[in-house]
């Protein structure tokens, strides 16, 4: 829990998502080994640190097995922007996919939201074999949207999606996503 304090740096930029602490620590009980951070040599020695933080993954795993949606989720992946575009992201996302693709977690497929506009981590997801299942009409917005079709990119989010090894018949992804609506409340599992 400690190592939360250590990733203030990272949180601090703007493009990150922050949670409350409460947030993070449960995610740290439920699952722990789906909470990592990545570490590069420190030179600067801050605090008596031999490293520093570079970024952190906090991932999880929902759903059922029955209805075909027992997956990974991505929760948050963010990279410190001094070392951006040298591909810790890549390498976070799949050490999460590696880690839940065998026992004991074995899910269908990894998933995650991001924003319309953010062009930058839609083509680093599609890069890594991602694509998109559905569009989420409203999800970053203030209030619960009631028409699907009432699309706003600066609100809307892609529900990307990976299948693993598991399905092996690629059932939990779908061709033409981004032409799916559905609202944020109709995303259950």
């Amino acid at each position: 829990m400690s190592d939360l304090f250590e990733i203030n740096s990272v949180n601090l930029d703007p493009y990150t998502e922050n949670f409350n602490l409460l947030f993070y620590f449960q995610y740290l009980i439920d699952w722990p080994s789906l909470f990592f951070k990545s570490v590069e040599p420190s030179i600067n020695g801050y605090f008596n640190q031999p490293y520093n933080v570079s970024g952190y993954m906090m991932g999880k795993t929902e759903g059922q097995l029955s209805k075909k949606e027992w997956h990974t989720h991505i929760t948050a992946v963010t990279i410190d922007e001094q070392y951006r575009r040298i591909g810790l992201a890549s390498d976070l996302c799949i050490n999460l996919e590696n880690l839940t693709a065998v026992k004991p977690h074995e899910t269908l497929f990894v998933d995650l939201f991001v924003k319309a506009t953010n062009d930058v981590a839609r083509t680093l997801y599609e890069k890594l074999g991602y694509s998109i299942y559905r569009r989420v009409v409203g999800y970053y917005g203030r209030e619960l949207p009631q028409d699907r079709n009432k699309i706003n990119d600066d609100i809307d989010a892609f529900d990307m999606r990976k299948a693993l090894p598991r399905d092996s018949n690629k059932e939990t992804v779908r061709e033409s996503g981004h032409k799916v609506y559905v609202l944020p409340q109709e995303v259950v599992f």
